[in-house]
């Protein structure tokens, strides 16, 4: 194939996209393009179906399309107030498929700046541009007697469309919930490796005598024979105990991090610093701490014109990374990050929109809008 055909590709294309759009788009004041049926068993005036269905298209004009518009901005320029990258490079650990999908969706998101998988086409943008373009062409249209024929094929070819410039179908619920674990296990290894080294103890002098009989008696060898002998009996079950020991204290139940919301991840986030601050593991001037803004400072989202979770990591980005890291034990440092990088990516899965593209995600949404308005108003032929 010659250079000028391969250049001129995406006019072929176009060229057989045109006519379809252009023929499933039509939709003027005249009716040519959706003749509606005949309604003489109408059970109600048609001209007050159209008077109601227009009102309602106004509406979605005034309110649901202007988000696409908006969508779209970012769709193609990005969103300015995202760092376009990961702050904390992800740990190199071992990760199951499911775990490894979830963190390339997250470090997708944090590349892509929140703009549209779907721009490296040039197709599939002109695809996108006259989408929006013949949407709002239709929500600007006069009344006509026609208006209420033929927009169930009108929106499901719009829906087709739209699903041919979208991207492999999403899977934010899962991923978020994996990645959820995710950054819990990360966290749990951070708190254990802040714990205090227990302090050494000498071994007791060696007494003589029979150990086992200087205890309690609730403590004696007849201990060892509950365990392995049924403590009760049942015709339903044989039930082997002791399963509560009076002796020892109860255990507490594992303390579970939401991370559902961004203020369940900045709690996390500043349980953490303080738990290193508490344990003597950050050593920083009080000077470099105003300066570096690392530990204990929490900048506000719009100053920082980003998400606040990602704003609070960072200004903490000062405290593991670098030469003069506020932190200077390598294993504590080591295990903040991977908590940091965890929760960063968390974050990323959990501000995804829930089609994978808010301008997709918008299209849909004037979509459904204008088919209940549809729903509701034209039912004179019902």
């Amino acid at each position: 194939m010659s250079g000028k055909s391969l250049a001129d590709a995406p006019h072929r294309a176009r060229r057989r996209i045109a006519p379809m759009l252009a023929g499933a788009f039509m939709l003027t004041a005249t009716g040519t393009a959706f003749a509606a049926p005949s309604t003489a068993e109408a059970s109600a005036d048609p001209s007050a179906c159209v008077s109601r269905y227009h009102a309602a298209l106004v509406t979605i004009r005034q309110s649901d399309y202007p988000k696409i518009k908006a969508a779209r901005t970012i769709a193609f320029k990005g969103d300015d107030s995202l760092p376009g990258s990961l702050i904390f490079a992800p740990p190199s650990r071992p990760r199951d498929p499911e775990e490894m999908a979830a963190l390339r969706q997250a470090v997708a998101q944090a590349r892509a700046r929140g703009r549209a998988a779907w721009l490296a086409s040039s197709d599939k943008r002109w695809i996108a541009d006259r989408i929006v373009t013949e949407l709002g062409e239709y929500l600007t249209q006069d009344e006509s007697p026609y208006l209420c024929g033929g927009v169930p094929d009108y929106l499901a070819t719009v829906r087709d469309f739209a699903h041919r410039i979208a991207s492999a179908p999403a899977e934010p619920a899962e991923h978020l919930t994996i990645q959820r674990e995710v950054a819990r296990r990360a966290i749990r290894q951070a708190y254990a490796a802040m714990q205090p080294v227990p302090a050494p103890h000498f071994a007791p002098t060696a007494r003589g005598g029979d150990p086992i009989a200087e205890l309690r008696p609730s403590k004696g060898a007849e201990r060892m024979s509950a365990f392995l002998t049924p403590a009760a009996y049942s015709t339903k079950k044989r039930v082997y105990g002791p399963v509560i020991d009076p002796d020892l204290p109860p255990l507490a139940m594992a303390k579970v991090t939401p991370l559902v919301s961004d203020r369940d991840r900045l709690a996390a986030l500043d349980d953490l610093t303080e738990a290193a601050e508490t344990g003597g593991f950050t050593t920083p001037p009080k000077r470099a701490v105003a300066a570096t803004g690392s530990v204990g400072e929490k900048r506000d989202a719009p100053q920082t014109r980003t998400r606040p979770v990602l704003a609070r990591l960072a200004a903490l980005k000062p405290l593991v990374v670098g030469k003069q890291a506020t932190i200077g034990d390598p294993l504590v440092r080591r295990v903040l990050l991977a908590a940091f990088a965890e929760i960063e990516a968390l974050d990323y899965l959990a501000h995804r929109p829930a089609g994978g593209d808010p301008m997709l995600a918008t299209i849909e949404a004037t979509l459904g809008a204008i088919e209940a308005a549809h729903t509701k108003a034209c039912d004179c032929a019902d």
